[in-house]
């Protein structure tokens, strides 16, 4: 009787914790970046405090960034893990994407724009070599 009590405790706070971890129930991707209206909406506020964006071209740019959000998660979809191919994709739609922002922007808000991109890669290389790091080190 013992052994079935410490059993369904067991199990109960193993499920339990499962169930804590993931409250919303998304998964892979969607759990890191949201849905595409989300990632577009947090991405056009962040961008209207950065590069002070009057309402003109905050519309314009919240709605290239839906747009591109969505491109995005269909060829994430369409990929079906060939991370060579979605690579491939991401790089020519950020790079049309940031065609079309340019036409949406002054000069001042586009070079800073460029500046934060590139800080932001920087530090994304920076934490990747960190956790490359650990696993290296981890692993001997």
């Amino acid at each position: 009787m013992k052994k079935i009590v410490i059993l369904s405790i067991v199990f109960s706070l193993v499920f339990g914790t499962m169930a804590w971890a993931q409250p919303d129930g998304r998964r892979g991707g969607e759990r890191r970046g949201g849905d595409p209206t989300e990632r577009a909406e947090r991405l056009t506020t962040s961008m209207t405090e950065l590069l002070n964006l009057d309402e003109d071209q905050q519309n314009q740019v919240g709605d290239l960034n839906l747009e591109y959000a969505m491109k995005m998660r269909e060829s994430f979809q369409e990929s079906q893990g060939d991370r060579e191919a979605m690579r491939e994709t991401m790089i020519a739609l950020n790079q049309e994407k940031e065609e079309k922002l340019a036409t949406m922007l002054n000069e001042e808000q586009m070079q800073l724009y460029q500046e934060k991109k590139d800080e932001f890669r920087q530090n994304a290389r920076e934490r990747r070599g960190k956790r490359r790091g650990k696993r290296d080190s981890a692993s001997e």
